[in-house]
């Protein structure tokens, strides 16, 4: 009997593989094959037509030729829209998304744009920006005096493309050494603007600003004028950040809407499931954009992918983890290996304070995104757990919470700390619905359905606070509040709650 269920077992299976498996390979070998034959020759019209040249040798062929490449840019880019918006439905309802914030460039070509820094090492800055004109030299003047520039470095640029979209130049620019807690004036390119920023301090206290899921609209607007109006030295940022979703001008735009603040302060992000714009059928590599227009100091900390890496803050009295929840992390994965050796060389005798950055949150009691985070927990929760990590920040849900000290779905004071912050502000608005009866219910302290950003003021070796700041009307309101013992000192102490906002210590 058993025999003859698995003759018929095995003959199903040749079936569904004539039947089905098979044309649909097939079908989907055609299309790639269609796609590349027509897509080639528009491709090479558009760039010939954007280079002023003649792709036909003709008036009439070229008016011909560019009308259907035209038209050809509008059905792929219809279609890529509806497919990437389709694959990433979401299983819940959200309320009316806030209309997008488009920030346009009027300048020369050869002037910068987009421009925002990062921390490279103990005391050198990366300059990032973007020129239309793709020529344009790839150099960065600075000095602590507004308008005299007593040094200079050059780097290099990168262009991508993706559909008929090429990118302007990519420029990066590493400058140093500087010193702490100094104002720097710097141009890039030998044109444009003037632009400032200030170093962060080589000992605590250090202030750290944490968005996640930031996007372009009103209420990122919001978010960005509240984090501008209050000092801080590091921006941190747990993945999604223009909400770009395939359609390439929105990355420009972004990057324009951000750098009032982003070229003033070093943002370090890592990334989210709306940086890879990965398509069925077209083949382009996840994260190209984010890859080319946000590079962080991955080589530097040992990794091989702009996608995790770690750097020390504070000069070293903080060590910041920055997770890639969409690059391999299973047990025997390059990112797991690299894990595992970078917790291994932090001393917390030196470094009192761990801090972990990734997007998608491995404890959440939100309806959205659950047990999207699952698989990463299990792979790496205990070598955090056993590095003593102060706290995790995590994104992808557009609410906020705060949990208690957790390790493997139970509260221990030896865990970290879990906040979700992922509403900064993107276009598809706020995560509504908590599960009441959730399994980790007892272990959510404070949650909220509201856009906001939250600040890690680390005071000494011992003592932090956390504030999450809500857009509420014109002023950020602060809601939440906790003070945190570093987990190489003293034991934790138990919650207290005030009245008033909410406030712990833990």
């Amino acid at each position: 009997m058993c025999k003859i269920a698995r003759v018929a077992a095995a003959l199903i299976r040749v079936l569904y593989l004539v039947a089905v498996a098979a044309p649909v390979k097939s079908l989907l070998a055609v299309a790639k094959v269609a796609f590349s034959l027509v897509n080639a020759p528009c491709l090479r019209y558009m760039n010939q037509a954007a280079l002023g040249r003649s792709c036909t040798g003709t008036f009439c062929g070229d008016l011909l030729v560019g009308a259907m490449a035209h038209s050809w840019r509008m059905l792929v880019q219809g279609l890529t829209s509806l497919m990437f918006f389709c694959a990433h439905a979401d299983e819940y309802v959200r309320p009316p998304p806030s209309p997008l914030v488009l920030m346009a460039h009027d300048k020369p070509a050869s002037h910068p744009q987009q421009v925002h820094i990062s921390v490279v090492g103990a005391n050198h800055m990366r300059i990032s920006w973007v020129t239309d004109d793709r020529n344009a030299p790839s150099v960065v003047e600075y000095g602590t005096s507004p308008g005299k520039y007593t040094a200079s470095a050059t780097g290099n640029h990168t262009t991508y493309h993706y559909f008929f979209y090429k990118s302007g130049a990519i420029h990066h620019v590493t400058i140093g050494p500087l010193e702490p807690v100094t104002t720097y004036y710097y141009r890039c390119g030998r044109a444009g603007d003037e632009f400032s920023f200030r170093t962060p301090p080589a000992t605590l206290p250090i202030e750290f600003v944490v968005i996640g899921d930031l996007g372009q609209t009103g209420w990122t607007a919001s978010t960005l004028s509240h984090i501008g109006g209050g000092d801080y030295d590091m921006l941190l940022l747990p993945g999604d950040l223009s909400y770009a979703d395939t359609q390439q001008p929105l990355w420009d735009s972004f990057g324009r809407l951000v750098q009032p603040l982003a070229s003033a302060r070093p943002w370090m992000v890592t990334e989210g499931n709306h940086e890879m714009e990965t398509l069925p059928v077209v083949e382009f590599a996840p994260f190209a954009a984010y890859n080319a227009r946000w590079r962080m100091p991955h080589e530097e900390s040992g990794s091989r992918s702009n996608l995790y890496y770690s750097f020390d803050a504070a000069g070293g009295a903080a060590h910041v983890v920055m997770l890639g929840s969409y690059a391999a992390f299973g047990e025997g994965s390059e990112q797991h290996r690299w894990l595992e050796a970078d917790l291994a060389r932090v001393d917390r005798r030196r470094t009192p304070w761990l801090l972990v950055l990734l997007h998608a949150p491995w404890y959440n009691t939100n309806q959205a995104h659950q047990g999207e985070g699952e698989r990463m927990r299990l792979a790496m929760e205990r070598m955090l757990y056993e590095a003593r990590v102060d706290v995790v920040f995590a994104g992808h849900v557009h609410a906020y919470e705060r949990f208690t000290r957790i390790y493997d779905n139970e509260a221990d004071s030896r865990g970290p700390m879990y906040i979700t912050i992922g509403d900064g502000g993107n276009r598809e608005g706020l995560a509504l619905r908590f599960i009441e009866d959730h399994k980790s219910a007892h272990l959510s302290v404070f949650r909220e359905a509201s856009f906001g950003h939250g600040r890690l003021r680390i005071v000494n070796e011992t003592s932090a606070v956390w504030t999450w700041h809500r857009n509420d009307d014109e002023y950020a309101t602060v809601r939440d509040e906790v003070w945190l013992e570093s987990l190489a000192a003293a034991k934790p102490s138990l919650a207290t709650t005030t009245a008033g906002r909410h406030t712990d210590e833990l």
